[in-house]
């Protein structure tokens, strides 16, 4: 292949992807992955035999998974399911369910007596804050089998629950824990001067702080197709790294700077200086070398490896103090693998050093793979090199100032066609990073926004500028003296986030802004819009005909995607096995049946998060020993529980969704009607008189006696179960026709 480490990294993908879902996957999706990976690597090499190359990755992923799960599966027999005294840093600190509560991912540095090394999250830890040491007596509990892979791609082997004797000991040692009290020094320079949505827009994308945003705003950002703008990745990254000493070292950088003003200026002046600036670029390209030393320039070539020291050195700070989260340690490796380049005179790729970040990133840790933004972020600079390519096939730049024509071109005509430029350079990239970044997001089952695309051509050339101003805002506020600049600072990046929010809440208001893909119909779709552009390049088309027909095209199935699921109810089941809490969503209303569970909060929250719904209409509370302190939010919750009769009978309408709700002494039974449909669930052990006849039954360990049914949805086997019983993990049901998902 043109890049062997391309191919490398490919199969070593693909065979780690496997090895983390094993349990759901056979040999057939692996052996049709790898086929259909040798054909497309064949298309790309031009025949150059890139089978090896894939396979070769796959043993090499392969190596990675084992090395990783040996790791994990040590730690898991050492301290899994026990009461240990940790001591451990803080190293990311959200709000708890109950006031004076936080959620906080520990590293811990000593389990029990022995020495350790190894993170875990814990729901109830006691209120603290990032780069803090403390102690306490935690249970150790492992994560369910279906959260896994979300949980240790993060870093997390265990999900940690709090019982007694919290102690803060101080300031905790080491780089994340510097990082991390950095990051809170950084939010509050920041925001000094600000408030509200500005102040939290700003933090989360200078500084990676999210607890200052609200939930309202996230989703307007999820509706408006910006909301990677709030997590800090790649972008924010190339933007950090920008600044600084190479750029004031770089006089070509300057004289490039100063053509692109002077094409603005009017008449002839503007053309002057345009051309001035021009010949003394030429002239620094056509100067005569120095003599060399032993074919090298040393003092200019170690000039240069101190200057790629700059931007190395800004990634990996920046990395620490957004917690090293997937997305930025792919950017954080890219830049670092261009600092190597730079000291071993090897040209740059993008490819390669994409490359070579996910195979460090996968030794690391196989499961890093697993992420969504790992692979949001791989999928976006993949879409974003695609784009770059696809700008440069329109017309060529022309001269601004005429060499020709000594007369110039009119102050309009030459900002039109720069700007064209500019319009035609964004409309390919953020489309082309859209496109990428789509069968990521169907896949995981999040929602997508029409407007992506809008939204990037119309406003991310406010993020630059934007970021820059508050980087500079948030160094300088820590600076008594340069308060006044630290006021200008925040008053320019303020006004720009407010512009940027605002666009955000207008584009979030439009009809139709968050769509749910069914996975199979977005997958078809995917294909459709895949084989058009393989069309279009094999017959040489031009892009002015082709990008529009594409547009329509996916135009039109999210058209058809949203008639089609008007009256479809959805039904999915996240959290444990043991104790799944079950989602039923029908175009704005939502209904929870809450189980709890060791990851019971975050996995109702995280579904909701993901699909662009801040909070249910209806939730109701299984469990019998409910408590408020982890109940997800919702305009209204039931508890059953705290009913004080042994016997409750309740009926409540939420939209679509019709409940009975009955408590007994040993239990809850409940049953939900919707769309021609009924369901039915029940917690604990309770019985009745004669078995209630429902269509689908909402399976957990609890024996479901009180019915009979003709289907199931469940996360796992169960006792009670049919072994031959056939189950999914969730369901699509519209009038007169349904399908299970699996």
């Amino acid at each position: 292949m043109r890049r062997p480490v391309c191919g490398l990294f490919a199969g070593a993908l693909a065979a780690q992807l496997m090895a983390a879902f094993e349990p759901q996957v056979t040999f057939w999706p692996l052996a049709a992955l790898f086929v259909g990976a040798a054909i497309l690597g064949w298309k790309l090499a031009g025949g150059r035999h890139p089978i090896p190359w894939l396979l070769a990755g796959a043993a090499l992923g392969l190596a990675f998974a084992i090395h990783t799960q040996g790791r994990l599966d040590a730690l898991t027999a050492r301290y899994g399911d026990t009461r240990l005294a940790l001591t451990a840093s803080v190293e990311q600190v959200q709000d708890g369910y109950q006031y004076g509560t936080a959620r906080a991912r520990l590293r811990v540095t000593r389990a029990g007596e022995e020495a350790a090394d190894f993170c875990c999250w814990c729901d109830d830890l006691p209120a603290c804050s990032a780069g803090q040491e403390i102690q306490g007596v935690f249970v150790m509990e492992v994560p369910d089998l279906d959260d896994r892979p979300g949980r240790y791609a993060d870093g997390e082997v265990f999900v940690a629950r709090y019982q007694e004797g919290f102690v803060e000991l101080g300031k905790a040692a080491g780089f994340r824990a510097w990082a991390a009290r950095l990051q809170q020094a950084l939010s509050q320079s920041l925001c000094r001067d600000l408030e509200g949505d500005a102040a939290g827009a700003l933090a989360a994308m200078v500084t990676g702080d999210s607890g200052r945003i609200t939930r309202e705003l996230k989703d307007d950002y999820r509706a408006a197709g910006l909301s990677h703008v709030l997590v800090v990745s790649g972008m924010h990254v190339s933007i950090l790294c920008g600044l600084g000493l190479p750029n004031l070292w770089n006089p070509a950088r300057w004289l490039a700077a100063g053509q692109k003003l002077a094409a603005l200026l009017p008449g002839r002046l503007g053309v002057w200086l345009y051309r001035r600036l021009g010949l003394g670029l030429v002239r620094r390209k056509l100067r005569r070398a120095k003599a060399l030393k032993g074919c090298f320039n040393w003092p200019k070539m170690w000039v240069k490896r101190l200057l790629a020291l700059w931007p190395a050195a800004l990634a990996v700070l920046l990395a620490g103090i957004t917690g090293c989260t997937p997305s930025v340690l792919r950017a954080a490796a890219a830049v670092l693998i261009g600092t190597a380049g730079v000291w071993l005179h090897a040209p740059a790729d993008p490819l390669t050093s994409l490359a070579w970040a996910g195979l460090g990133m996968s030794a690391l840790n196989s499961y890093a793979v697993c992420d969504l933004g790992f692979q949001l972020s791989y999928a976006a600079v993949a879409g974003t090199l695609a784009g770059v390519e696809l700008s440069r096939q329109g017309p060529k730049n022309q001269d601004q100032g005429g060499h020709l024509d000594p007369q110039p071109a009119p102050l309009a005509q030459r900002l039109a066609a720069r700007w064209g430029r500019e319009l035609r350079a964004a409309f390919c990239i953020s489309a082309c990073a859209t496109a990428a970044t789509f069968p990521v997001l169907v896949g995981w089952g999040m929602s997508t926004s029409p407007y992506a695309l809008v939204s990037g051509v119309a406003i991310l050339w406010v993020v630059q500028p934007l970021m820059t101003l508050g980087i500079l805002a948030a160094l300088a506020g820590m600076v008594p003296a340069l308060e006044p600049l630290y006021h200008l600072l925040a008053a320019g990046a303020g006004a720009l986030v407010q512009l940027l929010n605002g666009w955000v809440r207008m584009a979030a208001g439009w009809p139709g802004s968050q769509f749910r893909f069914d996975t199979r119909y977005a997958a078809l779709v995917c294909l459709a819009l895949m084989g058009l552009c393989w069309l279009a390049w094999r017959g040489k088309v031009r892009p002015r005909l082709w990008v529009p027909a594409v547009a329509l095209t996916a135009a039109l199935a999210m058209g058809t995607a949203s008639v089609l699921g008007r009256d479809v109810v959805q039904v999915s089941l996240v959290g444990g096995a043991q104790s799944p809490s079950a989602i039923l969503t029908q175009g704005d209303f939502t209904l929870v049946l809450y189980r709890g569970g060791v990851n019971g909060p975050e996995a109702v929250e995280t579904w909701l998060e993901n699909h662009g719904i801040s909070q249910p209409q209806l939730m109701i509370d299984l469990r019998a020993d409910a408590s408020s302190a982890d109940q997800p939010p919702a305009d209204r919750i039931i508890t059953p529980a705290w009913h004080q009769s042994d016997y409750f009978h309740y009926e409540i309408s939420c939209g679509p969704f019709d409940t009975q709700l009955l408590k007994t002494p040993e239990g809850i039974i409940l049953r939900v009607e919707a769309e021609g449909w009924s369901l039915g669930t029940v917690s604990g052990s309770p019985r009745l008189a004669s078995p209630v006849q429902v269509d689908w039954l909402l399976a957990s360990a609890a024996d479901p006696q009180p019915f009979r049914w003709q289907g199931t949805a469940a996360l796992g086997r169960y006792s009670w179960m049919d072994p031959d019983a056939k189950t999914g993990a969730g369901l699509l049901l519209g009038p007169g026709k349904y399908r299970m998902l699996q």
